[in-house]
């Protein structure tokens, strides 16, 4: 028996912030960032301030004015309660607090409380469709930031634009008591992750997980389950969380997909979880792949 359950909320899930749609007109907007109770996190180059504590540095909007900041501004991600929570991206950080206090959230995100990850992932995701979406998809004009940065409009043909997601198919491949686990092209030695891929247009979840389970390892499978889902901010997929059943156990990997894929006993499993085997890198908790193995292990026991 074993007492290791997957996460609940999945780590960048979990927000708890009001997105407050209804309040996104521009005098709306002015008004939320003046209030007392108003706060801010501070982006730079994508990473996340972090201050005493370990949690996201917050300071109040008007600390902001007359600081140099990247486009779009100010991004409203939403009420917490009744107080506004802003992001802005900064192009100073010592204005703030040391350069070594912006750490990514690969790094960090094992050790923040759940509800800063997801208002941490969030901000992120953001600015990184503003960041790399700043022409209109119709004309090829620049866009304009709307509605607290959750929408753009081009300044030439008026054609409006919204964040993208990126679904991800993500899964376990079973066998009994093993599962099928695989290593990226470039990844360290020992590193091994459940096997994924984008889903395609005109596909199921179900389908591209079939799909992507063929082509990176040659194994067909039957009867696939989704478990649960994760945000992941890097830089704006939903990993979709799938155990499929083998039909086949001859691997055949596509070099250009992955190095090396296996298949790993429960026990095995078990040993690199409880810090007795290393039989592969451990995952980080923050990863969908190492939550869907906690699950795995737990519906096994």
């Amino acid at each position: 028996m074993t007492d290791i359950q997957a996460d609940a909320p999945i780590p960048f899930a979990g927000d708890q912030l009001d997105y407050a749609e209804h309040l996104r007109d521009p005098e709306q907007l002015q008004a939320l960032i003046k209030k007392t109770s108003a706060r801010a996190i501070l982006l730079y180059k994508g990473q996340i301030g972090i201050g005493d504590g370990g949690r996201p540095h917050r300071v109040h909007p008007s600390d902001l004015i007359g600081h140099d900041l990247m486009a779009p501004g100010p991004v409203f991600l939403g009420l917490e309660g009744e107080r506004p929570i802003f992001a802005f991206s900064i192009t100073k950080p010592e204005a703030f607090m040391p350069e070594e206090n912006f750490v990514s959230l690969r790094g960090i995100g094992g050790n923040l409380r759940p509800s800063d990850l997801a208002l941490a992932g969030r901000a992120k995701s953001l600015f990184a469709w503003h960041f790399s979406d700043k022409h209109c998809v119709a004309c090829g004009s620049t866009t304009a930031a709307q509605e607290g940065g959750v929408k753009q409009v081009c300044t030439s043909c008026g054609a409006e634009s919204f964040p993208r997601v990126h679904p991800v198919a993500i899964m376990l491949v079973t066998d009994g008591d093993r599962v099928l686990m695989g290593r990226g092209v470039g990844w360290p030695e020992g590193a091994m992750s459940a096997l994924a891929g984008f889903v395609s247009p005109g596909e199921s979840i179900e389908e591209a997980a079939q799909r992507e389970v063929m082509e990176e390892a040659g194994i067909k499978t039957k009867n696939p389950r989704y478990v649960f889902s994760q945000p992941w901010p890097f830089p704006a997929q939903l990993m979709m969380g799938l155990i499929l059943e083998a039909m086949n156990t001859d691997i055949t990997v596509d070099p250009k997909e992955l190095e090396d894929a296996r298949w790993f006993t429960r026990e095995e499993v078990l040993a690199v979880f409880e810090k007795r085997g290393d039989a592969f890198m451990r995952l980080p908790r923050q990863t969908i792949a190492h939550q869907l193995l906690r699950y795995w292990l737990a519906e096994t026991a």
